[in-house]
């Protein structure tokens, strides 16, 4: 019996056993396979492909939008590799692939495409944009307790007026909490970016963002009104969208081997993706950008907690704002035709009541003042018309070379504040866009001071209205000053913005501070080191000098009214004496 019991318990022990091994090799697969991570970064696969899914952007472009984006091979297999060797370009690789960039890891190299500049890859990629469809790479990862999730996008050309440059990469990103609870979005723009709660962010199912490219550039934005509040007057809109069911979604992994399949070797390429024909193409927005993880996009790879968390931070009000902005044509030219009618109907009315008294003004003492507000009001129209300030140089260095003396800054009433990017005949590009010419706005005061005067009834009214324009007409000229005399600090902020944390050079810093010292008018002169001489002149344009011409002129014409006002009062309490004489006779 003993030997019984002992021979049924190793029976049911070993059952046991094989059991617990049976069953240990039907669940083992699934929870192997549910805890892979093929890209080392501690994110379970799975995990990585449920949430960039789930969070996959919905993309808005403007109309007139040439590129889309796209899959990388695109551009490489264009390309031609080089190395920049101070001012010299080195081939290295006439046939580069996806596989013999990525041991370029560090370096000045670049990828050239040999289509040519806008216009050749622009009706290159049109006619094969069908055939390649759209591409967005995604990537999950973990930063700082915080679960990460990007949508990087390569766009052939950015054709932008800040920067003119072959291949463009962008990208957003959702930042979320350890419990994978989205906390707020980060969109890259112009080498930075501006951030959102995610409260804030426009969302398709609750999940999906929306994404406005702008035209050219392809800075990304939360509303289709933006764009026109910053350095870059950037177009978007929606009138084309691609979701999540229109694009391929590529899971990417991390740097470096054995952490993505050698389809993503680019990942390792530390080059430029896209032309670089000059040393000043950096600093000028006409190189090619670096991929994800290099350079400019250095943090966003390696720090994307901590790059979210430094950009601009825009709300409900940033939003607000951005729309009127956005709508201030409509908005300003229904105030002006709001206060053109309630001028029209006054006209109107003091017509009917025989209450017109313009030319019996011209024929009094206060007719030369009238005469000589209107020369400051034609004055004042010419000057909108003209440079309010220039800053004109001669640059003959070895990066930068200008043929003769050239306008390197340019404001005025027309196209606003232009700046000379020194790239070839693309000329000024404009800086700052509130969608109209300032002159506009400048424009209305005169359409509305000549209703004033027609609509005159009383000189009194007359020479407060000359007096106070002969202020306003300063405006213009104030505002400039005030800002050339800022240059200096404003100098290092617009760099980084335009070039991506380009480092100002000592001599570009010293000129800027001659500049701001003296705004009215000035020169400077200087070697750049080794490189070669600039020499820069500035000064107030012919506009600003008509300005103050029309605002002397009106302040003497309101003068010259008012004095005829006094003059004519005794005069006025005579005959009202005389009439009450005669009432009581």
């Amino acid at each position: 019996m003993k030997y019984l019991h002992t021979h049924v318990w190793l029976n049911a022990s070993i059952f046991l056993i094989l059991s617990l091994m049976f069953s240990l090799w039907l669940i083992s697969p699934h929870s192997l396979m549910a805890q892979d991570d093929w890209d080392n970064d501690g994110v379970p696969d799975s995990d990585e492909n449920q949430l960039a899914l789930k969070y996959a952007p919905y993309l808005h472009f403007a109309a007139g939008e040439k590129f889309f984006p796209t899959d990388v091979s695109y551009h490489i297999d264009n390309s031609v590799l080089f190395l920049k060797s101070d001012d010299s370009n080195i081939l290295v690789d006439s046939s580069p692939t996806i596989v013999s960039i990525s041991l370029y890891q560090g370096g000045d190299y670049f990828l050239n495409d040999t289509l040519g500049g806008f216009e050749e890859i622009a009706e290159d990629y049109g006619q094969k944009k069908e055939s390649l469809g759209y591409t967005v790479y995604a990537r999950v990862t973990k930063s700082m307790e915080h679960f990460v999730v990007q949508y990087w996008f390569f766009y052939a050309f950015n054709p932008g007026t800040l920067n003119h440059h072959q291949g463009d990469w962008e990208m957003v990103e959702i930042i979320l909490d350890s419990e994978e609870t989205p906390l707020y979005a980060t969109y890259s723009q112009h080498f930075s970016g501006e951030k959102a709660f995610w409260s804030n962010v426009e969302k398709v199912d609750e999940t999906h963002p929306r994404v406005y490219a702008a035209l050219g550039s392809h800075a990304n934005y939360f509303r289709p009104y933006q764009g026109k509040l910053g350095l870059e007057n950037d177009v978007v809109g929606d009138a084309f969208t691609l979701g999540p069911d229109d694009f391929q979604m590529i899971l990417l992994g991390e740097k470096g081997a054995g952490n993505h399949p050698s389809s993503q070797d680019w990942l390792d390429y530390g080059g430029k993706w896209g032309n670089w024909a000059q040393l000043a193409d950096i600093s000028r927005g006409a190189a090619g950008p670096r991929g994800p993880g290099y350079g400019e996009n250095e943090d966003k790879w390696f720090g994307p907690v901590s790059w979210g968390s430094d950009v601009f931070v825009v709300n409900q009000n940033w939003f607000r704002l951005s729309w009127i902005t956005y709508h201030f044509l409509y908005i300003f030219s229904g105030i002006i035709a709001a206060l053109t009618v309630i001028k029209l109907w006054r006209i109107a009315k003091r017509k009917r009541q025989g209450k017109l008294n313009l030319m019996k003004i011209l024929r009094s003492k206060a007719g030369v003042g009238v005469v000589l507000g209107v020369v400051g009001v034609a004055i004042y129209l010419v000057a909108i018309l003209l440079p309010w300030y220039v800053v004109r140089g001669n640059i003959q260095t070895v990066a930068l070379e200008t043929v003769g003396e050239v306008d390197l800054v340019l404001v005025d009433g027309v196209n606003g504040v232009r700046v000379n990017l020194l790239q070839g005949d693309q000329g000024l590009a404009q800086l700052f866009g509130l969608g109209i010419p300032l002159g506009i706005i400048l424009l209305s005061s005169v359409v509305l001071n000549i209703l004033d005067l027609i609509g005159v009834e009383k000189p009194k009214s007359l020479s407060r209205t000359y007096l106070m324009s002969g202020v306003t007409s300063l405006i213009p000229v104030i505002i400039i000053v005030v800002f050339i005399t800022q240059l200096a600090g404003l100098i290092t902020p617009f760099a980084n913005a335009v070039g991506g944390g380009v480092t100002i050079p000592p001599l570009v810093d010293e000129m800027a501070r001659e500049i701001s010292s003296s705004p009215l008018i000035g020169d400077y002169s200087g070697a750049l080191d080794s490189y070669g001489n600039l020499y820069v002149s500035w000064g107030l344009g012919i506009g600003s000098y008509l300005f103050i011409a029309a605002a002397i002129t009106k302040l003497a014409a309101g003068i010259i009214v008012r004095k005829a006002v006094f003059a004519e009062r005794p005069k006025e309490k005579v005959e009202i004496i005389e009439e009450e004489k005669t009432e009581k006779s």
